[in-house]
């Protein structure tokens, strides 16, 4: 296929709330994968009226007033970084997604003429999709459409039967599927996400800090995210390792370098910071633990078809990547059914599970199995302006 070809193929758009994918439609993986964020080049963090021309400063010259994805994060301890997804911005998505869509590099004459799949969450409005289709229709694409992030996810493994546990920054939705029909019973919005979590660790580590100094010190979200990221572990039996640890187990011990050049040593938040999704009471949430909600959107279906449902928990999204995460969910799961099926329990934790949905919308475009009705773009001018 020739360069030009290519630059005609569909774009897959997932506007996660954490992260922006973006790329084509038969690839393997999203050519752009960026933070849901931006930051305006005056919004500074701390207030000053004395020093006078810090853009000069910190700032290179732009046209843009705006920083997007990890320029933004650059300059998060100087600038406030907002969450255009958060806030609903859509004026900041549409500067946001051009921004990306030029780094596509397509050629000029090749530019807006992509047909463009959006995946959407379990829960969309009818407003959102709206607002969406008018940003692209008004950008000048020629068509759109609209791909459940089930549908996208259960392709990405093969599968027509299970349920899926999508863990997302601000959400984490429970469904389920069996053999392609879905049941609006059988769903839940679980109420702890990935930003509960890393609350939950920025709360245990400034707690910490402050009993190990007696001093205060300034750690924010994003610091909080990152070590998250790189540092988190879910145990089967945390009290017990909590009880090694005063023992004097090392195992577990992880230097925290900080900005402020100090540091701290971790061990037992690596692995509480996953507790809340088995006991949410710890975050002051009076929720059921997620194994249990998983188990009970499995039981909305008949009885007879819960062996087959249960053969295929689906983890996906970036809050699923916790190591051990997949293990204790399948140990908890089994305490919800009876001995004679809960060997049946099957949790599945795929490599690239971070960017499942925009994975298996690409597999779905390459075996011709977007069935869902493409809308065109009824004002849709080609290059000569017709």
């Amino acid at each position: 296929m020739s360069d030009n070809q290519n630059q005609l193929k569909p774009l897959i758009i997932d506007i996660g709330s954490s992260k922006f994918k973006l790329g084509w439609a038969g690839d393997d993986n999203p050519k752009i994968v960026v933070p849901s964020v931006y930051a305006y080049i005056t919004d500074y963090l701390f207030e000053s009226n004395v020093i006078e021309g810090l853009e000069d400063l910190f700032f290179e010259q732009s046209s843009d007033q705006y920083f997007y994805g990890n320029d933004a994060l650059y300059y998060q301890n100087i600038l406030n970084v907002h969450e255009f997804k958060k806030e609903n911005n859509y004026s900041l998505f549409t500067k946001f997604f051009n921004y990306y869509y030029q780094q596509l590099n397509i050629a000029p004459e090749n530019q807006f003429k992509q047909p463009i799949i959006v995946i959407t969450p379990l829960f969309i409005t009818d407003l959102e999709k709206s607002k969406l289709e008018q940003i692209f229709f008004q950008m000048n694409f020629p068509y759109i459409l609209f791909l459940p992030e089930s549908q996208a996810i259960m392709q990405s493994i093969q599968k027509t039967t299970g349920v899926i546990v999508n863990m997302g920054e601000s959400n984490t939705h429970i469904l389920s599927v069996f053999r392609g029909f879905t049941n609006i019973m059988a769903r839940d919005v679980f109420p702890i996400a990935g930003k509960d979590l890393t609350n939950y660790l920025l709360n245990m580590i400034l707690t910490k800090r402050t009993a190990v100094s007696g001093k205060n010190y300034y750690v924010d979200k994003w610091l909080a995210k990152e070590i998250k990221e790189k540092a988190s572990l879910c145990v089967l039996e945390p009290e017990n390792e909590i009880k090694h640890i005063k023992e004097g187990l090392t195992n577990y011990n992880q230097l925290i370098n900080f900005p402020d050049g100090t540091n701290l040593d971790i061990n037992y938040e690596r692995f509480m910071l996953a507790e809340p999704l088995f006991n949410p009471r710890l975050i002051h949430m009076d929720y059921i633990g997620l194994p249990e909600a998983i188990s009970k959107v499995i039981k909305s279906w008949d009885r007879e078809n819960w062996e087959e449902i249960m053969e295929n928990v689906v983890l996906s999204g970036g809050g699923s990547l916790i190591p051990g995460l997949k293990e204790r969910l399948k140990v908890e799961l089994k305490k919800y059914f009876s001995d004679k099926i809960n060997n049946k329990i099957n949790v599945i934790a795929p490599s690239g599970r971070e960017s499942m949905a925009w994975i298996g919308a690409s597999i779905l475009h390459l075996r011709n199995q977007l069935t869902e009705e493409w809308k065109p773009n009824p004002e849709y001018k080609n290059e000569k302006g017709s």
